[in-house]
């Protein structure tokens, strides 16, 4: 009878080990795995083809990468090679948006600056032809209140807050923006992309991802780092240098840190301009020459917010559809290295709502957030 209790004890212990293996399951319900976003993005991409569509019946996907709902991709082959003049048509001459791409027998036009809930204007000047196409857009996200900022120019106000990355225009009205994945500094590069970090927080309260995002929503880089930063970066020539405890600086090209240089003090901010690099905060500015690593320190009377920037809408003459990269750390956190057993029957409690626990696993993360 013991043998029988025994040997029923210990199936029991592998038939619960099994299940845990397999499934993480919080108050009762599985926690079920994310798709990784690279993943859907390609899945995306399969309806972006250019066959047998032309200017007078084009392939038209608004959202393409279903991240930023306000743009949409116009996709057609022409007989030559023709270059494509666009009209996005806004309210007045600084809120209409016009581009010209370079020529090309195969054509993707990306369309940014739609108005949300709204019949869209868009003309495509193509040789001697031209047409205009109409593109309806769904109403923004109840939360999505935009600050009201003061602008004369064709230019839009990229904004950063804790809920949104949007732009506005010259009105104050929404022309784009990305659902709440992605916030903190804007940057744009040098080929147009924008920078940005991954919306949870793992180390110490701070990101540990870069992404480099093009305004339709497509990730093209995902940088995993060792370390959390501060959520202020820039651009060399070849790398990205991040603000953490010291300065990382990661090879655009590959995502591995070539070096990392110690600095003494906590900054807000992080700038690079005429190979110096240049730390800030509301009172003090540090420079240090990227090639001697000299250092000038000096006081200022700095109002620092690199959550908004005024950019132009359009900085492109080409669009292609590319492979996307994620650098990976391979370095585990300290929490992976231990072992957690956790096994929850309860049903959601008050305590349970109270610390608004929500758990969420991604392909290589398992992400437990709380109100402690």
């Amino acid at each position: 009878m013991k043998k029988i209790f025994l040997i029923g004890i210990i199936f029991l212990i592998i038939l619960i080990s099994t299940i845990i293996g397999c499934n993480i399951i919080s108050a009762n319900n599985e926690i079920k795995e994310k798709k990784d976003i690279i993943a859907y993005q390609k899945e995306k991409e399969e309806y972006l083809t250019h066959y047998n569509y032309t200017m007078s019946n084009p392939n038209i996907i608004i959202n393409p990468y279903n991240i930023s709902p306000l743009t949409a991709l116009i996709i057609f082959e022409t007989k030559k090679e023709e270059p494509i003049n666009i009209t996005i048509q806004g309210k007045d001459n600084n809120s209409t948006y016009k581009n010209t791409f370079k020529k090309s027998k195969i054509h993707y036009i990306p369309i940014f600056g739609l108005y949300p809930n709204y019949e869209n204007k868009i003309i495509i000047e193509c040789a001697k032809e031209k047409v205009t196409y109409t593109i309806k857009t769904d109403k923004l996200p109840e939360d999505l209140i935009p600050t009201k900022k003061e602008n004369n120019t064709n230019s839009l106000y990229f904004i950063s807050n804790n809920n949104y990355t949007y732009a506005i225009d010259n009105n104050n009205e929404v022309r784009w923006y990305i659902k709440n994945i992605y916030n903190s500094k804007l940057s744009r590069l040098s080929n147009g992309h924008i920078l940005l970090n991954k919306n949870y927080l793992i180390e110490k309260k701070y990101p540990k991802e870069l992404i480099e995002i093009d305004l339709l929503g497509k990730i093209y880089k995902q940088y995993e780092l060792n370390k959390g930063y501060y959520g202020s970066y820039a651009e060399t020539d070849n790398s990205l240098i991040i603000l953490s405890k010291n300065i990382i600086e990661i090879e655009k090209n590959t995502g591995n840190i070539i070096q990392e240089i110690k600095i003494n003090n906590r900054y807000d901010t992080l700038s690079y301009q005429n190979k110096k690099i240049i730390l800030k905060t509301k009172n003090k500015t540090k420079e240090i020459d990227y090639i001697t690593k000299e250092e000038k320190e000096y006081d200022n009377n700095n109002n620092i917010n690199e959550n908004e920037i005024l950019l132009p809408l359009y900085n492109i003459d080409s669009y292609k559809i590319e492979k996307t990269i994620k650098f990976n750390n391979k370095e585990k956190t300290k929490e992976a290295n231990k072992k957690i057993f956790l096994l929850n029957y309860k049903k959601i409690d008050n305590f349970y709502k109270k610390r608004k626990i929500k758990m969420s696993k991604e392909q290589d993360n398992l992400i437990v957030e709380t109100n402690l």
